[in-house]
C-alpha cells in the first residue's frame, strides 16, 4: 500500500513527517506557476478570481501527475490524499480486496449545487443512517461525493480511465468535479464508510476551498 499526499504547502508536511505512517509527500504544482493559457482551457463561476483559478488548476495538475504516475510505475493500491486532511491509518485494512476506484472520505452532498444548504441541514443524516460499514454505492439520485480529500486507486487501468475522461474534456473542471462527472456516468461508484480520511480543518479552512465555500466539519462522516 502506497500513500501519497499532494503536499501543496510546505508547512502542512510537518504532521506527516512527525509519524511513522509511511505517507510519500509528493510536491503539488505551485499555483503561481500556473500559466494563464492553460487557466483558460478551464471553466469556472463568472466572478472567480485569477489566483482562485490557479489555485484549482495547480489542484488538478497535481492529482492528474500522480495519475499518470501510477500508470506510468504500473503500482498498485496507491491512497491518495491532499495535505490538509488526516489518515486513519489503522483502516487502511479495510481496503484489502478493492478493485476499483473507492473515496475513504469527502462529502455527502446533494445531487445538484442549489440544494446544497437545504440537503446538509436536512437530508445529510437519513443518508448517513442508511449506510453500512464498508464499501456503499454512491445513489446518484440521493447524492453525490465531493472533495478529493483521499481516495484509493487499485491500479494503473483504473488511472488511465481516470486520465482518458478528463483529456476528453473540451473545458475542463476542477479535479473534484471530473469525478462527478465519472459518476454520473457510472464509472466511479463506491466509497468506505465510516471514512479514513477526514479534514485537518486548522488548515483546510485557510485554503483555498475553505476560504470559497462552507466546510460543514471536518468531513470525519461524509
Amino acid at each position: 500500500m502506497r500513500v501519497f499526499v499532494v503536499n501543496a504547502y510546505p508547512l502542512r508536511s510537518k504532521k506527516y513527517l512527525d509519524t511513522d505512517i509511511p505517507y510519500e509527500l509528493c510536491q503539488a504544482v505551485w499555483w503561481e506557476d500556473v500559466d494563464e493559457t492553460i487557466v483558460n482551457e478551464f471553466s469556472f463561476r463568472y466572478n472567480a478570481k485569477i489566483p482562485y483559478r490557479k489555485k484549482v488548476v495547480s489542484c488538478y495538475l497535481s492529482h492528474k501527475r500522480l495519475l499518470e504516475r501510477i500508470v506510468s510505475e504500473d503500482l498498485k493500491d496507491v491512497v491518495i490524499m491532499e495535505d490538509d486532511c488526516l489518515l486513519d491509518f489503522e483502516g487502511l485494512g479495510r481496503l484489502r480486496g478493492l478493485t476499483g476506484f473507492t473515496y475513504l472520505g469527502g462529502d455527502i452532498t446533494s445531487p445538484l449545487q442549489k440544494d446544497m444548504k437545504e440537503f446538509h441541514k436536512e437530508k445529510k443524516q437519513n443518508i448517513r443512517d442508511g449506510l453500512k460499514h464498508g464499501v456503499n454505492k454512491i445513489d446518484r439520485e440521493l447524492f453525490k461525493i465531493g472533495q478529493t480529500s483521499g481516495y484509493f486507486v487499485p491500479d494503473g487501468a483504473t488511472a488511465q480511465v481516470i486520465l482518458d475522461y478528463i483529456d476528453s474534456r473540451t473545458k475542463k473542471k476542477a479535479i473534484d468535479t471530473m469525478y462527478i462527472g465519472l459518476q454520473k456516468l457510472g464509472v466511479i461508484t463506491d466509497f468506505l464508510y465510516p471514512p479514513i480520511v477526514r479534514m485537518f480543518l486548522p488548515e483546510a479552512k485557510l485554503g483555498f476551498t475553505g476560504s470559497a465555500y462552507k466546510l460543514y466539519g471536518d468531513y470525519s462522516d461524509y
